[in-house]
């Protein structure tokens, strides 16, 4: 089987990018990893699909392919090889290295690999700030942002395992225009109380789309928690039930608790009544009668069709965007920000930080014009 991409934001290149063959059997866990480790390879390559035009520039440019074999000492790919076998790549609490998220080594992966067929064979030292810079200026912000934290990440451990003086980093000095970008573009766009109540007309209690909604709702989930949220992480906590669950993006280290909602409680018992709550997950694939754990990118591409068929078909809004406006509610509803870090699972007081400044900027105004 052939994938274009399987991302929903890629669908106007899905069939100008190159095509990556998935080996594994249809189905399979591996063939979900092969799936994901494609899509994160052609996002990191070619944008999604608001980034077309330079899409089909970088599609246009011969890069070759990547050597095979044992890399040659010193050369770039060299230490690219090294760097994934490192306690900086796959962890090592003992060192203090935490090591990277999978999402985050797929990413990565298709950032630096892209640089190896015109310079994998050469010594590290060709990497320079210019040659950096004009591979940056290649890609978009986003990219060129993501490009940019890939090889710091690489150079920090040289740096750290003496393969390269703290004074030799190419990268110091170099900045992207990602923030910017992303403040320009405004993100994942928060889904109104209009869009809820189109998709809750359209999906009623008791459906598989709705259960996906409520859980996000409720719970205030990311979508790498979500999408594996099922029967065992709810818990009885000092006599109420609550959601409890260790947080995908902190590796586990940091944990969300919730009561549950009695509105999510109604709708837990109307998807056990028409049968379509799983053992091991709330929602996922079924198969022979069985709900089975779905990746993650499955998971929101499945949410944004349900979504898309009640009418909330803005490119933007996505399973993230519920979050987003579940956060805004919290900061109207005068949350603190340890509040809001404990229901969200944030660990950075920045984020309920910018919730509750936008939340009291706007109730400033209001009250100045009263």
């Amino acid at each position: 089987m052939h994938v274009g991409t399987g991302h929903a934001d890629l669908g106007e290149l899905r069939n100008g990018l190159p095509k990556i063959r998935i080996k594994a059997e249809f189905g399979t866990k591996d063939f979900s990893e092969e799936c994901d480790a494609a899509v994160a390879s052609q996002i990191a390559l070619y944008g999604d699909s608001s980034d077309h035009i330079n899409a089909q520039k970088q599609r246009n440019e011969p890069r070759g392919e990547i050597i095979s074999g044992p890399p040659t000492p010193h050369t770039l790919r060299w230490y690219w090889t090294l760097y994934k076998q490192s306690d900086h790549w796959l962890g090592d609490l003992s060192v203090g290295h935490e090591g990277l998220a999978e999402s985050t080594r797929l990413q990565r992966t298709g950032l630096i690999e892209s640089l190896l067929p015109e310079n994998g064979e050469k010594p590290f030292a060709v990497m320079t700030r210019k040659v950096i810079r004009q591979e940056m200026k290649t890609r978009t912000p986003s990219q060129a942002g993501n490009l940019l934290s890939g090889l710091r990440g690489m150079i920090r451990w040289m740096i750290d395992a003496g393969h390269l003086d703290e004074d030799d980093d190419p990268t110091v000095g170099l900045k992207s225009g990602k923030a910017k970008a992303s403040r320009e573009r405004g993100g994942f766009l928060p889904w109104t109380e209009n869009d809820m109540a189109l998709y809750r007309a359209k999906w009623p209690l008791g459906t598989e789309a709705r259960l996906m909604f409520d859980i996000l709702h409720y719970t205030f989930l990311r979508l790498g928690d979500a999408h594996r949220f099922g029967p065992p992480h709810l818990r009885q906590i000092v006599r109420k039930m609550a959601v409890q669950i260790a947080t995908e993006k902190s590796r586990g280290n940091t944990t969300v608790t919730v009561p549950v909602h009695p509105a999510f409680a109604e709708s837990l018992r109307a998807a056990r009544a028409a049968g379509i709550i799983g053992a091991e997950v709330f929602t996922g694939k079924r198969l022979k009668g069985r709900v089975l754990p779905m990746n993650k990118k499955a998971w929101a591409m499945k949410f944004k069709k349900y979504a898309a068929l009640a009418g909330v078909n803005e490119p933007k809004k996505s399973c993230h965007g519920v979050r987003k406006a579940r956060a805004e509610v919290a900061a109207y509803a005068d949350c603190t920000e340890s509040q809001m870090m404990a229901m969200f699972g944030w660990t950075d007081p920045k984020m309920p930080a910018h919730y509750i400044a936008q939340a009291n900027r706007e109730k400033l105004g209001i009250s100045g014009m009263d």
